[in-house]
C-alpha cells in the first residue's frame, strides 16, 4: 500500500470512510439492509475503479503531446463513464443490489476528492508515518 500514489491511496481512504459512513446511516434507516449494503459495496468497487483508472491515464497523459495527451483523456473518460452505466444498468437488473445506495456512494468519489488534504493530513500521514 505504500508503493500506492499517496494522493490515489487518499483519495480511496476517504471513499472508504464515506462508504462506512453511508453504510452506518442506511443500516438505520433501510429495511432490506442485504439489498442496500450490497449497493454501497458496488458502489464502492466502483468509485476504487474510477479513481484508479483516471490516476493512470494522469500518468500516461502527462508523457505525451498536448493534442494526443487531450484525445486520449477523452476517450478513456468517456470509457470510464460508459463501464460505470453498464455497471448500474447490471446492478438494476440484479433484485438484490440497491441501485440507489450504489449511486449515493459513488458520489463519495466527489467528497473523497475534495476531502483528500484532510484525509492525508489527520488519517494517512498517521497511518503510514510520512509528510508531504
Amino acid at each position: 500500500m505504500k508503493r500506492l500514489n499517496p494522493t490515489v491511496r487518499d483519495m480511496l481512504a476517504g471513499a472508504l470512510l464515506y462508504g462506512i459512513i453511508v453504510e452506518i446511516i442506511g443500516l438505520i434507516f433501510v429495511e432490506n439492509r442485504l439489498s442496500y449494503s450490497l449497493g454501497v459495496l458496488v458502489g464502492y468497487i466502483c468509485v476504487a475503479g474510477m479513481i484508479c483508472h483516471m490516476y493512470l491515464v494522469l500518468e500516461k497523459a502527462l508523457d505525451m503531446e498536448p493534442d494526443s495527451a487531450s484525445k486520449y483523456s477523452l476517450r478513456n473518460n468517456i470509457l470510464r463513464y460508459v463501464i460505470l452505466a453498464l455497471v448500474l444498468v447490471l446492478a438494476a437488473a440484479i433484485p438484490q443490489v440497491s441501485v440507489i445506495s450504489a449511486v449515493i456512494m459513488i458520489y463519495g468519489m466527489n467528497i473523497s476528492a475534495f476531502l483528500q488534504p484532510q484525509i492525508n493530513k489527520y488519517i494517512t500521514s498517521k497511518i503510514f508515518k510520512e509528510r508531504r
